[in-house]
């Protein structure tokens, strides 16, 4: 093992010097602030000092042999330990933990002060895009890490290296796919009032009745509104796909029973408040009864992050499978995005915006999003 003593004016600089003398794989084992010079007190500098190190396959736990005389004057002081671990433990075990206080670490200095040029520009920009400001700190900060300093002047590039790190946190889509032959699929919608879970249903059943040749009905619960089953039965007339409509989680499961040979079944739910408890346990009551149903997260991309922090916790009580950002059309913060999936860990099945029928939805793209995102005009 290798470990090195650094003098810098900040941290930032001593981090480019840990990474420019060992690599991206030292650990820092001790750091603090300390003023040079001065007369009485006055007229010095703050100074920062890192002591690091790295495994360079020199270090050896057996007794037998002497340890390097880079590391002898810190065992000399007794049993160096880090977040209680001795540096004596396994180097690997070190490794792992040292390794996530260096990313904080070095996180946090960045925070306190600003980023090189086009990174604090990069910065805004995901912040104007309203992604969540932890977030978009980590983003730029693993794009610092990916680059060489003498990178950083390189615009293309650094958009480069930030959208394969955007899209890489949006996952890839996982829209609705018969694997195989005689393969059913049975998708409930959920989601917030207002958000167009009754247009969304309408535009996967016409795709998959019209399109895929898949054989599909239609179910709704939203027995709240008439003017919703309304609409769903004006769909399933003009797609020419049976409806059923389900006034309790009984009916329901009869419904199911009924097109059981159908591939596809499509169910439509209320919009329920995420605020009204009663009507979350009516949702659970209809849905959770079948293992075989999927549940689909519609929000959208227009709702204020409150509001929408509100749905995702509510609506997160269900086993929800696959979300659906619609209203794209609506917004040009596209971070909305990044934030719901990057924190529930949950893919992406469609986004839409439009409200033409079948046309306005799609698989989403995340390198396609991860330009929106960044303000980047497409060609």
């Amino acid at each position: 093992m290798k470990v090195r003593r650094f003098i810098a004016n900040d941290m930032q600089e001593a981090m480019l010097k840990v990474k420019a003398a060992l690599g991206k794989d030292a650990v820092i084992l001790h750091t603090r602030k300390f003023r040079e010079g001065g007369i009485f007190g006055f007229f010095g500098r703050d100074l920062v000092e890192v002591i690091a190190a790295v495994d360079d396959g020199d270090f050896n736990h057996s007794t037998n042999k002497t340890p390097s005389p880079s590391l002898s004057p810190i065992l000399a002081s007794g049993p160096l330990k880090v977040e209680n671990l001795e540096v004596k433990k396994e180097i690997a075990e070190v490794k792992t933990l040292l390794g996530q206080m260096i990313e904080e670490l070095e996180l946090s200095t960045f925070q306190g002060s600003s980023y090189p040029k086009y990174f604090e520009q990069a910065y805004r920009v995901l912040r104007a895009s309203e992604v969540e400001e932890k977030l978009a700190h980590k983003i730029i900060h693993e794009a610092l890490q990916l680059l060489q300093p003498e990178q950083w002047q390189d615009v293309t590039e650094i958009h480069r290296t930030l959208e394969t790190l955007i899209a890489r946190r949006l996952l890839r889509p996982h829209p609705i796919i018969f694997k195989k032959a005689g393969e059913k699929k049975r998708i409930a919608v959920v989601g917030p009032t207002g958000v167009g879970k009754t247009t969304t249903i309408a535009k996967l059943a016409a795709i998959f009745a019209i399109l895929e040749k898949k054989e599909v009905a239609l179910a709704t619960v939203d027995t709240y509104r008439v003017a919703a089953v309304d609409q769903l039965k004006t769909y399933a007339e003009i797609i020419a796909v049976p409806l059923e409509v389900a006034y309790t989680p009984k009916e329901l499961q009869d419904a199911l029973a009924k097109h059981g040979e159908k591939d596809l079944i499509l169910i439509d739910t209320a919009g329920r408040s995420p605020l009204n408890e009663v009507q979350m346990a009516e949702l659970k009551a209809f849905l959770e009864p079948s293992s075989e149903i999927e549940i689909f997260l519609v929000l959208g991309a227009t709702t204020k992050q409150t509001d929408l922090w509100d749905a995702v916790a509510r609506f997160s009580q269900l086993s929800i499978k696959r979300l659906i950002f619609t209203k794209l059309d609506e917004t040009q913060s596209y971070g909305v995005i990044l934030n719901v999936v990057n924190r529930l860990r949950k893919t992406l099945a469609y986004v839409t915006a439009g409200q033409n029928v079948p046309d306005d939805i799609e698989v989403p793209d995340p390198v396609k999003i991860a330009k929106k995102i960044l303000r980047v005009k497409e060609k």
